[in-house]
């Protein structure tokens, strides 16, 4: 054990402490939005209340330091590899959103500066970046693509006190409070969706049902599969099949050998398409595919064709290409600003709220005693209810002092292959108890 892990772990039975002294006190409440159309209940408004944080143990000397000019992230991402095409959708909301902030002013000036290394999808290589941007860079925040790299980076960014906000991961180690106190990430919580998932199951099959696992081998997927099996279990479901999604024609045709009811796809953004594909090559129809959340990538289904037919996603975030949602504040302001030819992607959605989380997260600590600082960031972040305007009503952010919540429910997508766009079935299913 190194020693930094050391120091974070002592830092973390710090931070236990004092979440149990201020989570009774973390009841005031803002006004202030993180951009026209959100919404805002935290505790970010300036009382020392809500989650606090031991800095005595930092490496890094600059956590309580007011930052001026500018507040620089630090963000290592798959600029090039096998998920390198959907990220740059991702990219696309992104940089709108943070562009729309900067133009606007920034926080009484203060601008957000993106610096960003590519790291392949290869932990290892997030690990050398994240080293350049705590080390040499020395960036006020972090975020990265993908459970492997947030495992690459926790132990340092802990230590060192550099807060990591909203990455791209949903597992359940990293939302330990208590060991990652730095780190708050922005997919729904694995356990939350994979109780999603099971419930769904079960309201199409009440009976029960054979499933089929193919499985990433990633620890996105891996973290996705563990989830899924842990929510099964003591239900009338059967994983009677659990597949190596590597090679999709092959995982296609284990999952047809086992003539399972309902396929679940523990995959990543880029996997959800092919593996459909291969299904209907091998001449598998099975009676239900449902996939995960960050499997919400239209062009995939779209590749696949008539394959994609009935394809089922849980989805946190509204669709801009939805009519009814054609005079929606919060979707004509994100129309406004993100203008680019793959703007009603949901992966594109995804990457501007991130970016609106962060806003509103920086805003929120700016307006605490001691300024707009890294410890003040993490502050902010851990106790914030906040409606952000692209998603849907009755879902919110929610991270309190002693949980994260993240996003508080699900709405179900189903694909139509024929108009080629997801279509809602149902109401918002609340996720938000722990």
């Amino acid at each position: 054990m190194t020693s930094r892990t050391t120091r974070a772990r002592r830092m973390a039975v710090a931070v236990v402490s004092s979440v149990a002294v201020v989570t009774m006190a973390a009841c005031s409440s803002s006004s202030s939005s993180g951009s026209s159309a959100g919404s805002d209940n935290s505790s970010g408004s300036g009382s020392a209340s809500g989650f606090n944080v031991n800095t005595g143990d930092c490496n890094n000397p600059n956590v309580n330091k007011v930052v001026t000019g500018s507040w620089t992230v630090g963000y290592s991402l798959p600029l090039s590899g096998p998920v390198a095409g959907v990220v740059e959708y991702s990219m696309e909301g992104w940089k709108a959103r943070i562009k729309a902030f900067n133009d606007a002013g920034g926080i009484d000036g203060v601008k957000i500066n993106v610096k960003y290394l590519d790291d392949q999808f290869t932990p290892s290589m997030a690990k050398t970046n994240v080293t350049q941007f705590i080390e040499s860079d020395h960036v006020d925040s972090l975020i990265t693509f993908g459970t492997g790299s947030v495992g690459a980076m926790a132990d340092l960014q802990n230590a060192d006190c550099v807060p990591l906000l909203y990455p791209s991961s949903s597992v359940e180690q990293y939302r330990d409070i208590s060991n990652y106190p730095w780190t708050v990430q922005f997919l729904p919580s694995g356990t939350a969706e994979a109780r999603y998932d099971v419930k769904y199951i079960l309201s199409r099959f009440p009976s029960g049902a054979t499933v089929g696992i193919a499985q990433d081998q990633t620890q996105s997927g891996l973290g996705e599969y563990k989830a899924f099996v842990n929510a099964a279990k003591g239900t009338k479901l059967d994983i009677s099949v659990v597949a190596d999604e590597t090679d999709p024609n092959a995982a296609a045709t284990k999952l047809a050998a086992g003539k399972v009811e309902v396929v679940y796809n523990a995959g990543i953004t880029n996997e959800c398409g092919p593996l459909v594909t291969a299904l209907q090559r091998v001449g598998f129809t099975p009676k239900l595919v449902l996939n995960p959340s960050n499997c919400a990538d239209s062009t995939g289904y779209v590749q696949a064709g008539e394959a994609a037919n009935g394809n089922v996603v849980p989805s946190y975030l509204k669709n801009p290409a939805d009519p009814a949602l054609a005079n929606d504040p919060g979707v004509k302001e994100y129309l406004s600003q993100v203008t680019t030819a793959n703007k009603d992607n949901s992966i594109a959605v995804a990457g501007w709220v991130q970016a609106d989380l962060l806003i509103h997260t920086l805003q929120l600590a700016a307006k605490m005693p001691g300024g707009l600082t890294q410890a003040n960031a993490i502050r902010a972040a851990r106790n914030m209810t906040y409606a952000s305007p692209m998603l849907p009503n009755g879902i919110s952010w929610i991270s309190k002092p002693n949980e994260l919540i993240g996003m508080s429910g699900f709405q179900t997508l189903v694909w139509n292959a024929a108009t080629k766009t997801f279509t809602t079935q149902g109401g918002i299913i609340d996720l938000s108890a722990s």
